[in-house]
């Protein structure tokens, strides 16, 4: 008895891959020195732009500087991608970058304003996707 030939289906086409974000060195190493700041909890206030001091309090700092500080030594930074914040300047631009660690690692979310001064950071524990629903169209009126 003769086994019937298996048919094959479409060969599917492989998804090409997403190209690597390249980092801009200078932008790399301020988002390496301010993680370095906020784990030892002396921050250089000056790499910080005006909109942002009032919460640079000693209470905030020290908060996440113990939290930062429990990952151990930077091994590694590596950068993930833009950011974008919708409320933020025109000239900002937004950085998210991976932070490796001796005993784990974090994310680390930067707005720099156009004299390169951090507008924002903060830091996650994990990356999240956001689920972005499409707004409907307003139904067409009868007219």
């Amino acid at each position: 008895m003769a086994t019937p030939a298996l048919a094959w289906g479409r060969p599917h086409p492989t998804p090409s891959p997403s190209p690597t974000p390249i980092a801009d060195p200078a932008v790399t190493a301020i988002a390496r020195r301010q993680f370095v700041e906020w784990q030892a909890g002396k921050l250089d206030k000056d790499a910080y732009s005006g909109s942002i001091q009032s919460q640079l309090t000693d209470a905030n700092v020290d908060k996440s500087s113990r939290a930062l500080g429990t990952l151990g030594a930077l091994t590694d930074v590596i950068y993930i991608g833009p950011l974008a914040i919708p409320d933020t300047l025109p000239d900002s631009r937004g950085y998210i970058y991976q932070m490796d660690c001796v005993g784990g690692k974090v994310y680390l979310f930067m707005v720099l304003d156009a004299q390169e001064k951090v507008e924002r950071i903060f830091f996650k524990d994990k990356l999240e996707t956001e689920t972005i629903t499409e707004t409907p169209s307003p139904s067409p009126q009868p007219t």
